[in-house]
């Protein structure tokens, strides 16, 4: 759902609990949309934040369950997610898609070691923070699709029974679209698409709406069909993750080094 087409019961100008001041909307997708909001209570400095609204008839709220996830990543090392929307939707050069997806893959290993997969990688889902404090660090937003981790006796195992298709067409790997469970390596697959994007500015499915035509041209596009023209390390890290299951823990800090040499070689 492209932004600007809100499906809940607010809009600019509104004001939520007599603090929140919605300015902008700034994401939508199917279960709610996001707004940039002014938060001030007396007597206190204003805060710029981002507000998550749900439609009433999800049956089981997905808020619930991106707090749970929120709580279990603060916990480790990452904080305030209160922060400006930014959507990477532009050309970057070598060097920054690099050092972005970097920050990317360290997010992702502290959301994984914590037991969940996100499900729905995709730029719309991460943020940069905006002030001093933390100008150009990377954020990871929308815990709403998240799922725990299949583990039985300190062991991930995989699900004996199929999934359903979660996540966003374009992004979404091989195993969504086939309804196969998700697993750590499927949002490393997720990041591979916006990786390539970054660095093109297009995916070869980008201008496709049928989801079977979609995953056939991503099916035809695994081994270095759409990484030609990119830097080896790029090619490495789609081999790399296609190789794992379910049930294998990535290699985060190898995925880093082969970002680090494209960084390197290309700065």
């Amino acid at each position: 759902m492209a932004n600007g087409t809100t499906i809940v019961p607010f809009k600019e100008g509104d004001i939520i609990k007599d603090r929140f001041t919605l300015i902008k909307q700034i994401g939508a997708g199917t279960y709610g949309a996001i707004f940039a909001a002014l938060y001030q209570e007396i007597g206190q400095i204003s805060k710029l934040v981002a507000i998550k609204f749900e439609k009433e008839m999800v049956k089981r709220t997905l808020l619930q369950n991106e707090i749970i996830i929120m709580r279990k990543m603060d916990e480790s090392t990452l904080r305030q997610i209160l922060l400006v929307w930014f959507a990477l939707r532009f050309q970057i050069c070598c060097y920054a898609t690099a050092w972005t997806i970097i920050d990317a893959i360290q997010i992702l290993e502290q959301l994984h070691r914590t037991g969940f997969v996100h499900r729905d990688i995709k730029p719309d889902n991460f943020a940069i923070g905006n002030i001093q404090e933390t100008a150009g660090t990377i954020y990871l937003l929308d815990f709403g699709l998240c799922k725990r981790l299949c583990i039985q006796d300190g062991k991930v195992i995989k699900p004996s029974q199929p999934g359903n298709f979660r996540g966003t067409l374009r992004y979404a790997s091989i195993n969504a679209h086939c309804k196969i469970e998700l697993g750590r390596q499927d949002d490393l697959i997720s990041l591979l698409y916006m990786m390539v994007e970054y660095f093109t500015k297009k995916l070869p499915w980008s201008n496709v709406t049928n989801p079977d035509q979609i995953l056939q041209l991503k099916e035809q596009s695994r081994g270095g069909f759409f990484l030609l023209n990119m830097p080896v390390e790029f090619l490495e890290f789609e081999k790399y993750i296609f190789s794992l299951d379910y049930v294998d823990e990535p290699d985060y800090a190898y995925l880093t080094s082969l970002m680090y040499s494209a960084a390197q070689r290309n700065g």
